[in-house]
């Protein structure tokens, strides 16, 4: 029995690839081999496994596994004829292998035995491979009595041949790079959500040399870079001939226009297609390369009727860029071109009308007169019939093609002008509404083409991944049918033969104009530079640097604000490794030095690791031990934004909060950490040397002063107090700090947050946290209304917010007065709604009970008016759920609105949306506030406040019950005027839509019916569109009455579109019969025997035509610029 050496498999990630050899390892394909000798004893346990020798395919190894099974069926005895053979394809199992967690590889494999004497024994399987499930195959491949079967010819001298061609896609998952450039020669495009289509294209295009050779030459004008698609389009041609990564088609979208929500639209490759090389043939007109694009796709075909027998052929010739050829019923290519071009014979009744010959037996059919270089067909696999679907039907094609059946040959085109060979094939995924996808290149057809010894390399492009792959994955899988996964074809190109060595020939990269490759290589050079920067800086910290003369005179809330932080603090730019010495050392350099004036803001000490900033060429005398023991007349402190531990919510503190020793064997990268932490320097203050500080003795706190006189708050620096000493011992130096005579009595305050200030008890303190602010007042200039809480909690509470009025129903254009314009007022927080009623009235000119105010909802979008019973509400309730941030200096706005009733009386009427129909048939929202105990009637009595009525109309209203969803999109009934309106608001799927009765409905007599109207597109039971409406039909009237009736209500539609109109009546959703309209016919209402509430029929009229609105989810293509 043969097995496996018991060696260690080869370590794949060293492995060379050449993928222009048949042995490569990254390939898509590869043949395994197992014998299995001594078989007859393999197959007496079930213990008993053998492993072939492994195969590397797609960088990862492939073996196979050879299995003895159990029995099928419960035998006596251990008989080996009861057992079977397990086959299975086994992937990515090797033991030397590191672990690479989640991966995955999509393989399929014919797993065979091979026959000495007749046919070979083969399955076939196709299998996700993962780590969770390495090898795929079949537990009970054969049983052991038919493979020793002499007849059969499985054995030879007791040996098993296994034999299995797998093919493999590239795995995906944790530790796989696949690098396309390496393995391919090739790299691909990055997807920018579903821009699968474009990419696909693209790279079909890119191959096309000869149309990559027109990119680089166009002329690219002034427009600006943003916009313009030419030097877009040779940027994206340019990086894929020149660079070893994936290409970003960014800059390409946004010359289209396109944002960031058009990349996530999916689009049809054929439409996108004709789009763009519309566009580009467009922007060559008037220039040098006008005929480029239609030297390479336009052919030109002939259609024609020709009698046969006479002397007479009308002729039209037309040019084309595609052809477009069904799917549908046609096996092949082949078949479909020769259905393209069938005559068809005119005779009979329908003989074509000759002129002077008169009806006469006739031929009708086109002919291609003139064939592009490189051809594009569109296999027409989408098609809407009654519903969208997907022609998923197999359609072969071959590698190459003769259309001369199907061609007129002339000077123009001759015989071997008809010879094409398949360059690329566009593959789709999915179904009509979605999917995937992805080419199939011959990427060196121009190879093949000239020297038959060379292999066709084809290539799959699957957005930023490139493989190799074979001619059957390229080609026959992609034919469509049932075993294919809704896997098709969907767009051929093609590249005649006598065009190939010119259309694809190569183009070596010093072919590239010179000025496309300078701008690009310029741009490729910023980019460098640019991320050359953004690692450094990665490996970089930006400090702000915060000294006692930015915020001593700071007059708002804590010791600095963010904008201050963020706009007008130095920045330093500093090694993550730069120790806290060196830290001391940059510091003292940069704002201590004699020399630090002459230094600017942009030339910071580049620091390198281990680099020792004392070192420069003044401390060069220094000995080391002095230069350890040196001390620094300043300290370092980490400030950073914190939140109180305390009790309540409280806003965010900015403080200095932990002191940096400058001999801690710490670098700052392990501190400064958030995005606003920076560096406080004390310094020594201007009452004495640099303060003694110890942590466990001393705290740093900073003071403020508060003028009574002016109102204002000051900063006067920082000062080191020990702890658990009264704040009163320090009064004189706060007092000579402030500037105020020595002894003066004060109060102390600690300012918490922005929102919290506290009065310290008793002047004790017991303050525990460095970065403390103490604020002082003079004792005597207390007033109640004028003190340190008094004015903090103004400044927190007063703020500015902008009101802006809101109309209801501004859809009417005779109600809709000129908004007035946003005025802002200064409010405080805790304002009463009713006072800023109040102040709002005074503005407006109207009375305060009528002013609504809303509020914002949770997503902070939508307005929601706001009812102040019981007077409760303040205008904080309504500015939003965040914590109020006064030094954030945020803009607040609200709408009000001028409510024709006391706002007082909201809680009694229901707001209530319903939509209103004009005479026009166009729909409209309303709010509407009618009494929560009212009616139907009082829904049209508030409707009609806001209702545009039609000029000369009845002005009278009714209210219809209409479906909201598209199945059920019809007027249901109309309701009468007494219908409690409670009873309407349970009715979760329908909506109330209001509308001016016709003069010729107001009443409504025996033998007379409302009928409901409905749109379809040929099945009702789909999807209703358009608008429903009521029209009203007599007994035994024409039909051809109601139609002219029904042609008045549709006033906007063109009578041509009008024609073309089918109607019918419909039942419960479905189609009973299509209505006649004879000069005779006449409505018969037994048709409409069958009533609702309101005569409202349950049949109805379904108005048959097509929907103006798209059959798919997909919107058209449009390139802006």
């Amino acid at each position: 029995m043969r097995t496996t050496p018991e060696t260690e498999p080869e370590d794949t990630s060293l492995v060379s690839p050449i993928f222009n050899e048949s042995n490569d390892p990254y390939g898509p394909e590869g043949m395994l081999y197992l014998d299995i000798d001594m078989f007859s004893k393999f197959m007496e346990k079930t213990d008993n496994r053998l492993l072939s020798k492994p195969v590397i395919v797609r960088g990862v190894p492939w073996r196979i596994l050879a299995l003895c099974r159990v029995p099928q069926r419960t035998n006596q005895g251990r008989q080996p004829r009861g057992y079977s053979l397990g086959y299975f394809l086994q992937c990515n199992n090797e033991d030397s292998l590191p672990k690479r967690g989640m991966w995955r590889c999509f393989g399929s494999a014919t797993l065979e035995v091979l026959s000495q004497t007749g046919e070979h024994l083969s399955k076939k399987i196709t299998h996700n491979f993962h780590n969770n499930e390495v090898d795929w195959g079949f537990t009970n491949f054969e049983s052991y009595e038919v493979l020793s079967n002499p007849e059969n010819g499985y054995l030879e001298n007791d040996t098993l041949k296994l034999r299995c061609h797998f093919t493999a896609d590239v795995p995906t998952g944790n530790g796989y790079f696949w690098d396309s450039k390496l393995h391919t020669g090739c790299i691909g495009l990055r997807n920018q959500g579903a821009t699968c289509y474009m990419n696909s294209i693209l790279q079909a295009f890119y191959f096309t040399t000869g149309f990559r050779k027109t990119v680089y030459q166009m002329e690219t004008g002034t427009e600006p870079s943003e916009s313009n698609i030419c030097l877009a389009m040779q940027r994206v041609f340019y990086d894929l001939q020149t660079s070893n990564d994936a290409v970003e088609t960014n800059s390409l979208t946004r010359a289209f226009g396109w944002d960031k929500l058009d990349a996530f639209n999916q689009h049809d490759v054929q439409e996108f297609c004709r789009v763009l090389l519309d566009n580009l043939e467009t922007k060559m007109k008037g220039t040098s390369q006008e005929q480029s694009i239609p030297s390479l796709f336009r052919g030109n075909m002939k259609s024609f009727i020709k009698c046969t027998d006479v002397e007479y052929e009308s002729s039209r010739t037309e040019s084309f860029y595609d052809v477009q050829l069904n799917v549908l019923g046609m096996e092949s290519l082949e078949r479909a071109f020769e259905a393209y071009t069938a005559i068809e014979v005119l005779e009979g009744d329908n003989k074509y009308d000759a002129g002077d010959f008169g009806l006469q037996r006739a031929e009708k059919g086109v002919k291609f007169v003139e064939l592009p270089p490189v051809l594009h067909v569109q296999l027409m696999r989408f098609q809407y019939c009654g519903v969208e679907q997907k022609v998923n039907e197999r359609f072969t094609f071959p590698e190459q093609m003769d259309l001369l059946n199907c061609c007129e040959l002339s000077d123009q085109l001759k015989k071997e002008d008809c010879v094409y060979s398949l360059h690329a094939v566009l593959v789709h995924s999915g179904e009509f509404h979605g999917g995937h996808y992805v080419t199939f290149i011959n990427t060196n057809l121009h190879e093949t083409n000239s020297n038959l010894d060379v292999k066709p390399r084809w290539c799959k492009f699957d957005d930023d991944v490139v493989s190799r792959t074979t001619i059957d994955d390229a080609i026959t899988s992609n034919f469509g049918g049932e075993r294919s996964m809704n896997t098709s074809a969907y767009m051929l190109i093609y590249v005649r033969n006598n065009a190939i060595s010119s259309v694809l020939a190569p183009i070596p990269n010093e072919e590239i104009p010179e000025s496309v490759s300078t701008t690009f290589e310029i741009e490729r050079q910023q980019r460098n530079r640019m991320k050359k920067k953004k690692e450094e800086q990665s490996m970089c910290i930006e400090l702000p640097i915060v000294t006692p003369n930015i915020i001593t005179g700071y007059h708002g809330f804590d010791l600095i604000d963010k904008p201050i932080l963020d706009n007008h603090v130095s920045r330093e730019c500093l090694p993550k490794s730069t120790s806290n010495y060196q830290l001391y050392r940059f510091i003292e350099k940069r704002l201590f030095s004699s020399n630090s004036h002459r230094r600017s803001r942009d030339s910071a000490m580049d620091i390198e690791d281990g680099e020792d900033l004392g070192s420069e060429e003044e401390d060069d005398e220094d000995d080391d031990d002095d230069f350890i023991r040196k001390s620094f007349r300043f300290r370092l402190w980490k400030m950073c934004e914190k939140y109180s531990s305390e009790g309540g919510k409280s806003l965010s503190r900015f403080r200095p909060d932990k002191l940096l020793e400058p001999f801690a064997k710490e670098t700052i990268d392990k501190w400064f950490l958030a995005e606003r932490d920076s560096i406080y320097i004390e310094t020594p203050s201007a009452y004495g040397e640099l303060q003694e500080y110890t942590f466990n003795d001393n705290v740093l706190i900073f003071v403020k002063y508060y003028d009574t006189t002016s109102e204002r708050f000051t900063i006067l620096g920082h000062y080191v107090i020990k702890h658990n000493q009264r704040i009163s011992v320090y009064r004189d130096i706060f007092c000579k700090m402030a500037g105020i005579p020595p002894g003066t009595q004060l109060n102390y305050y600690e300012e918490v947050a922005a929102n919290r200030v506290s009065q310290l008890e008793n002047n004790y303190s017991a303050i525990d946290d460095d970065g403390t602010i103490i604020i002082i007042e003079q004792s005597d200039l207390f007033e109640e209304n004028n003190n340190v809480v008094a004015k903090m909690d103004e400044m927190y509470k007063t703020t500015f917010v902008e009101f802006n009025e809101f109309k209801f129903n501004r859809n009417n254009e005779e109600l809709d007065d000129i908004l007035t314009e946003p005025f802002t007022k200064k409010v405080k927080l805790d304002a009463p709604l009713s006072s800023v009623a109040q102040t709002l009235a005074k503005e407006l000119n109207c009375d305060p009970k009528n002013v609504l105010i809303w509020t914002k909802s949770i997503n902070g979008k939508n307005e929601i008016p706001q009812e102040d019973v019981g007077g409760k509400l303040v205008i904080n309730s309504i500015l939003g759920r965040g914590l109020h941030d006064p030094r954030l200096a945020k803009k607040y706005s609200t709408c009000y609105t001028i409510m024709p009733f006391p706002v007082s009386e909201m809680d009694k009427r229901q707001q209530m949306k319903i939509f209103e129909m004009n005479d026009k048939m166009m729909i409209n929202e309303m709010t509407i506030f009618p009494p929560k105990d009212g009616t139907v009637a009082n829904i049209l009595e508030e409707a009609s406040r806001y209702f545009k009525f039609a000029p000369n109309g009845t002005r009278k209203l009714r209210l219809v019950q209409v479906g909201t969803t598209p199945n059920f999109h019809r007027v249901y009934q109309i309701y009468t005027d007494n219908i409690p309106l409670v009873d309407i608001q349970s009715k979760y799927l329908y909506k109330c839509r209001v509308e001016e009765i016709p003069e010729d409905e107001l009443e409504c007599s025996p033998g007379e019916f409302y009928c409901p109207v409905v749109h379809f597109d040929r099945d009702p039971t789909s999807r209703l569109f358009g608008t429903s409406f009521i029209i009203k039909v007599k007994n035994g009237e024409l039909t051809n009455d109601v139609r002219e009736r029904l042609r008045r209500k549709l006033s906007d539609v063109a009578d041509n579109e009008f024609n073309k109109y089918k109607f019918a009546l419909l039942a419960r959703d479905k189609l009973c019969r299509y209505i006649e309209f004879g000069d005779s016919d006449k409505v018969n209402l037994q048709d409409l025997s069958c009533q609702t509430t309101g005569n409202i029929p349950q049949v109805y009229i379904g108005i048959d035509h097509k929907s103006p609105v798209l059959h798919s989810n997909e919107n058209a293509i449009r390139i802006l610029n």
